[in-house]
């Protein structure tokens, strides 16, 4: 893809007071007002992206534009505050990562060292991208199929219905593996729910959210 022309300007402090402000508060959050804080061109790079090019590349995959409001991101992290307390080394894999809202937020929220794996490449280098232009060295983005690339060792993984259900089963048997080296946190939304619901090495772990995020956010840790 090429260059996208006219780069927002980053103030990386600038971003993480605006972060900081969101979650000390209820405060709707304004998903396009953060992104521009954060440098991501979300719009721009959707714009250059063929869906026949998609299909043909990813088309057994789930390949649409599906980032979560930053409301549930937000509700993620202030579940997640316990853990964070008492590992703070803590890690964090993304699974189907998006434009990374999940690791910028957290990077800049936490100090968060964040990978994001994502199967469009445009979309991983913009994430990328927006990492740097953020300072953020711990958070780092790659493009690559979640269910065949290699995964780096995390202790929080956020399956956030990246893949249609019947591709679930081989991620379920991966995270299982994880989960016998280490205990991990799972993080999962809307049908993924369900998966991890029947998983009987997962125990589901305690959610207090409003709105859409109290509606789909999931949390679960290995036993």
């Amino acid at each position: 893809m090429d260059a996208i022309e006219g780069g927002l300007d980053v103030n990386p402090e600038a971003a993480r007071r605006l972060i900081l402000a969101r979650d000390r508060d209820d405060a709707p959050i304004v998903d396009a007002e953060l992104d521009a804080a954060l440098g991501l061109r979300i719009a721009a790079v959707e714009a250059r992206l063929d869906t026949l090019r998609l299909l043909d590349r990813h088309g057994v995959q789930r390949f649409d534009q599906g980032d979560l409001a930053y409301a549930v991101v937000r509700a993620f992290y202030r579940v997640l505050k316990p853990e964070l307390r008492v590992r703070p080394g803590l890690s964090l894999l993304d699974l189907g990562s998006g434009y990374g809202r999940f690791g910028l937020y957290g990077g800049l929220r936490h100090g968060l060292a964040a990978y994001g794996l994502e199967l469009v490449p445009e979309r991983a280098e913009e994430a990328a991208r927006a990492a740097r232009a953020l300072g953020l060295a711990q958070v780092s983005f790659a493009a690559g199929d979640l269910l065949t690339a290699p995964w780096p060792a995390a202790d929080v993984y956020c399956m956030m219905n990246a893949v249609l259900p019947r591709l679930l089963p081989p991620v379920l048997t991966r995270l299982k593996a994880e989960a016998r080296r280490r205990r991990i946190v799972v993080a999962s939304v809307s049908t993924s729910n369900r998966a991890f619901a029947q998983a009987s090495w997962l125990r589901e772990l305690p959610v207090e959210a409003e709105g859409v995020a109290g509606r789909e956010l999931r949390l679960w840790e290995s036993v």
